[in-house]
């Protein structure tokens, strides 16, 4: 019990001390300087300084604390407005470069389409669903017989070719890509122009048969749609010189009549956004 009964007494102590400094300042302003309490003031003031300033470090923080948590409601909602301004901020951003991005794609295929020739028939399509998975590889169009949209029609992107139109509703279609493994193109290297048969792979990389070893690939070669037609007998899908991809790699076997030729395809299957259907080859 000997603590207790000591911090009464230092707050006794505290307490007379400024009651003492207190009358006496009182009496010696009084008088004056030249009063004969005068010193005893001076010392009385030298002894209360410390305490005082002892004790303004212990309330201080204390007051420091409480006018805190009266503006704590304040600091929340200034908290709340700054985050809900940086999240605006960011979506404007977001929204400014997505709409460069798509502004950017929407003038490329718009080249293509000048690109493709005058007499040839388009329309535009938004991509609603992206079915590409290891068991499907396919997108869907918002456009669809309503629009002129039938089966086998071609679809391209700004970077190249997609795939063709493989089923068709009043308002939306099916488009089978070119890495299916059940989709074939005729496609022509580019240098060479030496054509072969571009078969879809799936996850890995487009395959070009049919090219005879004798001719001189080299990577990064670029493949594009040989649009073949032969009157009365067969035509191609696709419309001619379109960008399928890039050659990845050549593996020449010497016991094969062919060279086994990979490609990179031109366009990321798994971004696409809008593209191009060809209505129609400019011949009808």
């Amino acid at each position: 019990m000997a603590l207790p009964s000591r911090a009464r007494s230092a707050r006794l102590l505290v307490v007379t001390l400024v009651s003492v400094s207190l009358v006496t300042i009182t009496i010696d302003y009084r008088q004056g300087d030249e009063g004969p309490l005068a010193s005893l003031g001076d010392a009385a003031l030298t002894v209360i300084s410390p305490l005082q300033e002892a004790v303004s470090k212990v309330t201080k923080p204390i007051g420091n604390f409480f006018s805190t948590l009266v503006r704590l409601p304040s600091i929340r909602h200034d908290e709340q407005e700054l985050r809900a301004r940086v999240a605006e901020l960011e979506s404007q951003i977001a929204t400014s470069t997505d709409g460069s991005a798509r502004l950017s794609e929407l003038e490329a295929l718009l080249g293509l389409r000048g690109s493709l020739g005058e007499d040839i028939a388009t329309t535009g399509a938004q991509v609603i669903a992206n079915g590409v998975s290891n068991f499907e590889w396919t997108i869907t169009i918002d456009k669809g017989s309503s629009d002129g949209i039938g089966v086998d029609m071609p679809v391209v992107a700004a970077a190249g070719l997609v795939g063709r139109v493989t089923r068709v509703a009043p308002d939306s279609a099916v488009v089978q890509l070119i890495i299916d493994p059940d989709s074939f193109v005729a496609g022509r290297l580019d240098v060479s122009r030496t054509t072969g048969l571009v078969s879809g792979e799936g996850e890995r990389e487009l395959r070009m048969n049919l090219v005879p070893t004798a001719t001189e690939v080299m990577p990064g070669e670029q493949i594009v749609t040989a649009g073949y037609k032969i009157p009365g007998v067969a035509e191609g899908v696709f419309p001619a010189g379109i960008l399928i991809g890039s050659v990845s790699r050549v593996l020449p076997n010497e016991a094969d009549l062919e060279k086994f030729i990979t490609i990179r395809p031109a366009v990321d299957f798994s971004t696409l956004d809008v593209v191009l259907v060809v209505l129609s080859d400019g011949s009808g």
